[in-house]
């Protein structure tokens, strides 16, 4: 059995120190969002630890293989969290992170359409460990960009057929308005509530990231 020194884990997911936080402010009709960069002190030792965990693949709905992590497992990284949104006007407490990984390849399967944007929480913390041509993307429906105008909208998945990603670029009632780039080390914090959705040059290279999702409504600056 592996084992993982709890004491060297939290050393490798300490941030930085005096970190800025830059909005990026798309357009009173679409959102802002939040980016930081250089987060880790350690970052290549913050993935090395993190790439010890167990990850669970096969084709479903999200693309890619996840681990899945407590917050008791990434303490530092969830009180740092805490700290930058703080900066934001915002106020979370860690343990109400739900955290896994994304780790992304080319040839990797998934249900038929899943590439259609999608929602999630309100508060989203997208950590990259790989710098990758591609990010996440944004995009607007017949003009609304966020779920509470679409309140009907469902993704059109079909878990019976499986099929290799692709990236959705856009069709008649869709448009792709910004991509949020993958940056090493860089954390993007951003409304899940937005429609979005994975959006990468996939290669045989590992598309990693830390993406952390807080289950109560933030608001922030």
């Amino acid at each position: 059995m592996q084992t993982i020194d709890r004491d060297v884990l939290y050393e490798s997911l300490m941030l930085n120190d005096e970190l800025e936080v830059k909005k990026i402010n798309l357009g009173e009709d679409k959102f802002s969002y939040f980016s930081v960069e250089n987060v880790l002190k350690t970052p290549e030792k913050a993935k090395e630890m993190l790439m010890k965990w167990p990850a669970l693949d096969g084709g479903v709905y999200t693309p890619g293989a996840r681990q899945n992590f407590t917050p008791m497992d990434i303490v530092p990284l969830l009180t740092g969290y805490k700290s930058i949104i703080e900066q934001m006007g915002g106020k979370v407490t860690p343990y109400n992170f739900i955290t896994s990984s994304i780790i992304f390849q080319k040839g990797q399967k998934v249900w038929e359409n899943s590439w259609y944007p999608h929602t999630d929480y309100s508060l989203v913390c997208n950590l990259w460990l790989s710098d990758y041509d591609g990010g996440t993307a944004f995009y607007s429906n017949n003009g609304k960009c966020n779920k509470k105008d679409v309140p009907d909208y469902k993704a059109p998945h079909d878990p019976n057929k499986i099929v290799e990603w692709e990236n959705f670029e856009g069709d008649d009632d869709w448009e792709k308005f910004h991509v949020i780039p993958s940056k090493y080390n860089t954390l993007a914090i951003y409304d899940g509530t937005n429609f979005h959705g994975t959006y990468a040059a996939l290669t045989k290279e590992l598309r990693y990231s830390i993406i952390s999702f807080y289950r109560e409504d933030v608001t922030v600056a």
